[in-house]
C-alpha cells in the first residue's frame, strides 16, 4: 500500500481536538467504557449514507442481547462531515492505527487494490437482489479478505443502491431507449478509467472534474449532468443548476464498506469482535430499510421540483456496450479478476434471466 506519511503528520493532531467529534453523539450513559475506539466517514448527515455509522455506533454502546456487555461498555468516538480529512485520507489513517474504524465507498479502495475495481463496473450488477447476494455472500467475504495485506480487517459492505445519469436537456421529457439518446451529453464523473470508459460506452461524453466544481460546471455549461444516486442528486439540489431529467439508468451500483485497523481488531476480547459483527447485521438491516425509503422519497421530490424522472424499459442495448468495458478490464486486470468476476457475472446472468 502506497502511503503518505505527511498524511499521518495531518491526521493526527485533528484526532486530538475533542471538538472534532459529531454534534449527533449518543446519549451519555453511566457505565465506565471498557472499549473506547474512533469511527470516521466523509459524510453529512442528510446524504442518508452516513446514517450506516450512526446505526452501527448507536447499536454497538447499547447492551448485547446475550447480556454478556452492558449498556455503556463500548464507547465509540463518531468524527463525520469530513472533519479529520478525505476518504484517502481516512483510509491511510486506518492504516497507521490512528483510527481504529472508517467507513468509506468502495470505490476508494482501488487505490490500493486493483481488484476492487471490479465493484465499479457497468451493468455488472441488473437488481438489487443481485447485488445483495454478492455483497453479503461468499464473493463479498472474499472481497474484505483481500484487505488483510494491507493491515485493514474487512467488516462489511453496505448496499447504496444505484447510480443513474441527470442532465439538462432542451425537452420534457425523453423517452430513453438507446446509448444514441445519450449522445452529445456531457456527463461529469470521477476520475476514474473505469467509470470514464463506462460513460462513454452508455451513449454520453464523460469528462472528469472534481466534485466540489460540478454544481457551478452544470450552472455555466462546462458539463450537462453528472451522474450519481436519487438522494444526491436532492441533497445537492441539482434542481437548481437546470438539471431537469433523472434517468433511471442504473449504470453502476453503488456500495460503501465498514474497515477497522487488522492489529487493533485482532487484540479485541472475542466477545468485543462478536458485538461488533453483531452490531453490523442489525444495522444493515436497518440501514437498508433507511436506504430504499430515502430513494422513493427523492424521487418523488425531484419530481416535484419539476425534473422527469425517466425509466429505460430494456436495458439490454445499455449492457450489451458495458459488457466490452468489463472484457477490457478481464484484459488488464487477469490475475485481480478472473475468478471474482467470472463469479458475479454468473450470478448476474441469473438474475438477467430471470428479470
Amino acid at each position: 500500500m502506497k502511503l503518505n506519511s505527511r498524511l499521518y503528520l495531518f491526521v493526527l493532531p485533528l484526532l486530538l481536538l475533542s471538538g472534532c467529534t459529531s454534534n449527533q453523539e449518543s446519549e451519555p450513559v453511566e457505565n465506565t467504557p471498557k472499549l473506547v475506539f474512533r469511527l470516521s466517514n466523509e459524510l453529512k448527515p442528510d446524504s442518508r449514507i452516513w446514517e450506516i455509522s450512526n446505526l452501527f455506533r448507536n447499536e454497538l454502546e447499547k447492551a448485547s442481547p446475550d447480556g454478556e456487555i452492558e449498556a455503556g461498555e463500548i464507547k465509540v468516538i463518531f468524527y463525520d462531515q469530513g472533519t479529520v480529512g478525505s476518504e484517502r485520507q481516512l483510509l491511510e489513517s486506518c492504516y497507521f492505527d490512528v483510527l481504529e474504524m472508517v467507513q468509506v465507498n468502495s470505490s476508494i479502495l482501488t487505490t490500493i487494490d486493483p481488484a476492487y475495481s471490479i465493484l465499479d463496473l457497468p451493468y455488472l450488477f441488473v437488481t438489487e437482489e443481485q447485488h445483495a447476494r454478492v455483497l453479503n455472500g461468499e464473493i463479498g467475504r472474499k472481497f474484505l479478505q483481500r484487505l488483510a495485506r494491507f493491515n485493514l480487517h474487512g467488516l462489511s459492505f453496505y448496499s447504496t443502491g444505484f447510480r443513474n445519469l441527470f442532465y439538462k436537456y432542451p425537452v420534457d421529457s425523453i423517452e430513453v431507449k438507446s446509448p444514441r439518446d445519450f449522445h452529445g451529453l456531457k456527463i461529469r464523473v470521477m476520475e476514474s478509467p473505469v467509470m470514464i470508459n463506462s460513460i462513454n460506452a452508455i451513449g454520453a461524453t464523460a469528462t472528469p472534474i472534481p466534485f466540489s466544481e460540478l454544481f457551478q460546471s452544470m450552472k455555466t455549461g462546462v458539463v450537462d449532468g453528472a451522474e450519481n444516486s436519487a438522494r444526491i442528486f436532492m441533497s445537492y439540489k441539482y434542481y437548481e443548476a437546470g438539471c431537469n431529467q433523472f434517468t433511471l439508468t442504473e449504470h453502476f451500483a453503488n456500495q460503501h464498506i465498514l474497515i477497522a485497523n487488522a492489529k487493533w481488531f485482532a487484540s479485541l476480547e472475542p466477545k468485543y469482535q462478536k458485538r461488533i459483527n453483531e452490531a453490523i447485521i442489525i444495522s444493515q438491516q436497518k440501514f437498508d430499510e433507511i436506504w430504499k425509503h430515502t430513494t422513493e422519497e427523492s424521487l418523488c421530490e425531484m419530481q416535484k421540483h419539476g425534473v422527469m424522472v425517466n425509466e429505460i424499459k430494456d436495458k439490454t442495448p445499455f449492457i450489451t456496450r458495458a459488457n466490452k468495458v468489463i472484457e477490457q478490464f478481464s484484459d488488464r486486470y487477469p490475475m485481480e479478476s478472473e475468478e471474482l468476476l467470472f463469479d458475479i457475472m454468473n450470478i448476474r446472468n441469473e438474475s438477467f434471466d430471470n428479470k
